[in-house]
């Protein structure tokens, strides 16, 4: 177990809080590595309102246990985490990063202590330490609480024991980094992990990731708001066949530049709405998921199939596992 090097420093000011860390961790052959964790919390407007948000306090030590988020909550609004003094540039692989690297749990801490749609803006933090933002675990009363009546649907024939819920690191439209969250299905969590690691490493675009229930499990508004998401216990829309993501093995991607098009009765239908131009797949566009690009690859190889193969209908965002 390492010790703080030296005692929090803490300033506060109107809207912001500051906290300047030094923490000395130890490597597996007990060489000490000080490593800085410098960071802003701010806060930030969302639907027109401004909230407080509870921050990552330090303690004065640092354990070795697994880094976890404190309670599913959403706070309706993100948070800005500012790490300084490096570059992006310089970061290896979160899929696999360096044996070398020492993983700094202040940041870590920091991090995880975080609401999904926060925005993390690092400038310290190296591959081994984002790698441990990216991880599972299993639904809270507090995350159920969340889901209930809504993706958790009244009726619901599927175990809240078979879920997880999983938080990760994703670059969004705005080349920052952002704290993303899902709920899927234990099958495919690792995979879930490693595919958005793996997208993570290419700065693969997406614009935000909260669960499904911010839109009060309506599939329609969160596709409309380009939320991707997975679970949702409903049925595949005009059937009574329960969909793959009442069982949290589908996940939907950028929905709104990759939307849903099938045709009924000689007229084609698109969904969302606001996703009717994206459509036309000879278009350029950097948000369009496309055969044998990265995110496709990155699911094919862990044995989702893709609704853009498919043949009656095309469902661009579409990516789901099937066991036997």
């Amino acid at each position: 177990m390492s010790k703080l090097c030296q005692k929090p420093f803490k300033m506060f000011v109107v809207g912001t809080m500051i906290l300047s860390l030094t923490a000395c961790n130890e490597t597996q052959d007990g060489t000490k590595v000080e490593v800085k964790s410098n960071y802003v919390v701010k806060e930030v407007i969302t639907s027109g309102k401004t909230e407080e948000n509870e921050s990552y306090q330090a303690s004065d030590e640092i354990t070795n246990e697994e880094p976890k988020s404190s309670d599913n909550t959403f706070s309706g609004s993100g948070m800005d985490v500012e790490l300084f003094e490096s570059s992006l540039d310089d970061l290896g692989s979160v899929l696999k990063p360096e044996s070398s690297e020492v993983v700094d749990m202040d940041t870590v801490k920091a991090i995880n202590s975080m609401p999904a749609k926060s925005t993390v803006k690092v400038y310290t933090a190296n591959a081994a330490t984002l790698a441990e933002c990216f991880y599972a675990e299993d639904i809270s009363p507090a995350l159920f609480d969340r889901m209930e009546n809504k993706s958790f649907s009244e009726g619901s024939t599927i175990s809240i024991d078979t879920l997880s819920y999983v938080r990760v690191l994703h670059f969004g439209y705005d080349g920052e980094i952002h704290i993303g969250e899902l709920v899927v299905n234990k099958l495919i969590e690792e995979d879930i992990i490693e595919i958005f690691k793996e997208l993570f490493d290419a700065r693969y675009p997406i614009e935000q990731m909260v669960l499904i229930d911010e839109f009060d499990a309506d599939d329609n508004k969160s596709m409309a708001a380009n939320n991707t998401s997975s679970f949702n216990y409903r049925m595949v829309e005009g059937t009574t066949t329960l969909s793959k993501h009442a069982y949290g093995l589908a996940i939907d991607i950028n929905p709104k530049y990759n939307p849903y098009v099938r045709t009924i009765n000689g007229e084609t239908v698109i969904v969302p709405d606001n996703g009717v131009e994206y459509a036309d797949r000879t278009l350029e566009n950097e948000y369009y998921i496309r055969k044998d690009d990265v995110c496709q690859k990155a699911f094919a190889k862990r044995g989702f199939t893709w609704g853009g193969d498919w043949q009656s209908s095309k469902d661009y965002q579409h990516f789901q596992k099937v066991f036997q």
